[in-house]
């Protein structure tokens, strides 16, 4: 890096920066419980940014390019001289770069990476299974990676990050039918009991499946969501608080302002630096920026804003941060209660698609359950589609909240005035 910077000071750029990442990786897979192939990985990216300015000052134009480790002084000028020249055509309103931040911490100890491959597998070769159930297949990957931020202002900070990701498959049979489920789990190295939870879910995943019938149509429905997709739904929020789309003028949240209706429970939403279990911890944003913790909303009402360096100097924003991890308060109702409400549950999607713009939401339902606030019946195909116009007035959440990678949110949400189509 030490060369490549000094070209870098050389190359006439206004403002530069270079961003590093070594991943060390450890990757296994199975099929059945029986090992097929093991591999190591240490992958090294260096992308670098040049910012040019136009000659009264009043903007600025970026331009990244990869640089290959292997590359040669003379290679590398010739991509720095290729990303000067595309810069020169961009014209955003000049901003500054972060300035005058050094740090470093330690590496993470390849060593540790074994031992950690080693209890992810015996966690899942100690899934049980019934006589009419099987694991199919898993790949697990243990990622440890070490960032390295340096640019023209004198930011130079270095530090350690990593998660571990595992992607079972399992089939489930009844009564001649059968069915394959997959199931992508990303954790960090303190939470590897998650991978047997998990993995008991999907199980009963495959046997609610089973039994699924088709979704009733409802044109006014109640729908309450407690899947992992739950994390998508309020991402709907920090969405209108980033800062980028607030410059666009495509966010609809106001400092000072409500964003939901009076009947609905206080969302309370914050963000943190770091959260145990949780796979992001940088402590330094893609721009060598600290992350820092952020109030977005308080009781429903608007707080701060979030986003990049460049996007915080446009909106004015005295303090930025990026986003690692959220909380989600609880709301005013318990699992208990929502659940005594006829309702679809929907803990199952073939994906979840939120449009933050539109304010539309849905997907097709994998897996469902019909209530009367008393029974249930496990329901599959179908599809939901809503509008957080017409949700946002009434909405609830479970007092009860869960951790899901880096977002804690409600176990529930329940919905109101939504469309479920049937099949």
């Amino acid at each position: 890096m030490d060369k490549l910077y000094e070209i870098l000071e050389k190359s006439g750029a206004s403002d530069f920066l270079i961003r590093e990442t070594t991943t060390c990786s450890r990757e296994a897979f199975f099929i059945g419980q029986k090992l097929d192939m093991g591999r190591a990985k240490k992958v090294t990216h260096t992308f670098v940014t040049v910012y040019v300015d136009s000659e009264d000052g009043k903007f600025r134009g970026s331009a990244t390019k990869e640089i290959h480790p292997t590359s040669t002084p003379e290679e590398m000028e010739k991509e720095i001289r290729s990303a000067l020249f595309a810069a020169k055509f961009v014209k955003n309103p000049w901003y500054p770069v972060v300035s005058g931040t050094k740090a470093e911490e330690a590496e993470t100890e390849a060593g540790d990476m074994d031992e950690e491959l080693v209890r992810i597998i015996k966690t899942l070769q100690a899934v049980r299974t019934e006589a009419d159930e099987k694991v199919n297949s898993y790949e697990i990957f243990v990622n440890r990676k070490k960032t390295h931020i340096r640019n023209s202002k004198g930011v130079d900070v270095s530090f350690s990050s990593g998660d571990d990701e595992t992607e079972l498959v399992i089939n489930v049979k009844k009564d001649g039918h059968e069915i394959e489920l997959l199931r992508e789990i990303t954790f960090s190295d303190e939470n590897v009991d998650r991978i047997t939870e998990e993995a008991g879910k999907l199980f009963v995943s495959g046997h609610d499946r089973l039994d699924a019938k088709p979704t009733t149509q409802q044109e006014h429905g109640a729908v309450l969501l407690t899947g992992d997709d739950v994390v998508t739904f309020f991402r709907y929020f920090t969405a209108h608080t980033n800062a980028s789309n607030q410059y666009m003028g495509v966010a609809k949240a106001r400092i000072g302002e409500k964003m939901t209706g009076e009947e609905a429970d206080p969302l309370t939403i914050r963000l943190i630096p770091a959260m145990e279990g949780s796979t992001r911890k940088e402590p330094y944003d893609s721009d060598g920026n600290p992350v820092t913790e952020c109030l977005l909303f308080e009781d429903g009402i608007c707080r701060n804003f979030w986003g990049s360096t460049q996007h915080a100097y446009y909106m004015k924003m005295e303090n930025t941060t990026s986003m690692n991890n959220a909380i989600v308060s609880g709301g005013t109702m318990t699992e208990a209660e929502l659940r005594k409400i006829p309702h679809l549950e929907i803990t199952e999607f073939s994906c979840f698609d939120m449009d933050p713009v539109s304010g539309t939401f849905g997907g097709e339902i994998r897996l469902g359950y019909e209530s009367d606030g008393k029974t249930r019946q496990a329901v599959t195909s179908g599809s939901l589609s809503g509008n957080y116009g017409k949700v946002l007035k009434n909405m609830k959440f479970s007092k009860e909240t869960r951790q899901i990678n880096n977002f804690i949110v409600p176990c529930a949400v329940l919905l109101e005035d939504v469309s479920i189509a049937g099949c």
